[in-house]
C-alpha cells in the first residue's frame, strides 16, 4: 500500500523556503550597493518651478546675445550675470538639491589636513538628511556620510572626501544636473571673457543655449508623465 505524504510536513517545508526567498530578495532589493547615484530626480512639483527659473535663464541668454550683436558689452554682461544667477537658483530647488549643495559647501571648507573645523558642519549636515523622502537614495546617501564622519574623527581607512562626493552624487539627477552644469560653466567662461574685453562672438553662446534645452526638454517631458 503506497503510503501518501502528509501534508503538515510538506507544506510548512513549501512555505520556510518561501519566505526564505521572499527575505533574500528584498535585502538584496534594499542594499545600498543596488542604488545607482545620479537617477534621484525632482518631482513634478519641483521641476515645474525649475522650468521658470530656466525660462527666465534663456531669456536672459538670449538678450546678452542680442547685446553682443548690438555691440553693447554692459548689457552683456549685465544679461549674462543675470542668467547665472537664475541658473544657480534652479540647482537649488528641492530638498535633495539643498541637501546635495550643502555637501559640496562642506567639501569645499577643507583647506588643510585637519578635520576639526570640517566636523561641525556634520550636526547640520544630519539634521539635513532627516528631511529628505524615505527612499533608498537618501538611505546610501545618509550611509556615505556616516561613513565619512567616522573616518573624520576615528581616523578609519577610507576617503572621507570620497564618502561625501558619493553621498552627493546620490542626491542628485545626473540628466538634469549635469546640462545645467554645463550650462553655469558656459556662463562663467562668457562673463569673464567680456570682463577682460576679449572678443566673444554670437556662436559662442551656443553651448550654453544647447544646454539649456536639453535641461528644458527633459522638464516638459517629465511633466506630462
Amino acid at each position: 500500500m503506497t503510503q501518501s505524504i502528509q501534508p503538515r510536513i510538506f507544506y510548512p517545508s513549501i512555505l520556510f523556503i518561501l519566505m526564505m526567498w521572499i527575505s533574500n530578495v528584498s535585502l538584496a532589493t534594499a542594499s545600498p550597493t543596488q542604488i545607482a547615484p545620479g537617477n534621484n530626480c525632482p518631482g513634478n512639483n519641483i521641476l515645474r518651478i525649475m522650468a521658470e527659473d530656466l525660462s527666465s535663464s534663456l531669456v536672459f541668454v538670449m538678450q546678452s546675445r542680442d547685446a553682443q550683436i548690438r555691440g553693447n558689452r554692459a548689457e552683456m554682461l549685465t544679461m549674462l550675470n543675470a542668467a547665472g544667477v537664475t541658473l544657480r537658483q534652479a540647482t537649488s530647488r528641492g530638498v535633495n538639491a539643498r541637501t546635495a549643495l550643502l555637501i559640496n559647501s562642506i567639501i569645499l571648507s577643507r583647506v588643510n589636513e585637519k578635520n576639526d573645523q570640517l566636523l561641525t558642519w556634520f550636526p547640520l549636515l544630519h539634521s539635513t538628511l532627516l528631511s529628505l523622502p524615505n527612499n533608498a537614495s537618501a538611505h546610501a546617501a545618509s550611509n556615505a556620510v556616516i561613513h565619512a564622519e567616522e573616518i573624520l574623527q576615528d581616523g578609519q581607512k577610507g576617503n572621507a572626501m570620497d564618502q561625501l562626493k558619493k553621498a552627493r552624487h546620490f542626491l542628485s539627477c545626473d540628466v538634469l544636473n549635469l546640462p545645467l552644469q554645463v550650462a553655469i560653466k558656459e556662463q562663467i567662461r562668457l562673463s569673464s571673457r567680456i570682463e577682460q574685453r576679449k572678443p566673444v562672438a554670437t556662436k559662442d553662446y551656443d553651448k550654453i543655449l544647447a544646454s539649456l534645452r536639453t535641461a528644458l526638454a527633459y522638464i516638459l517631458n517629465q511633466s506630462k508623465t
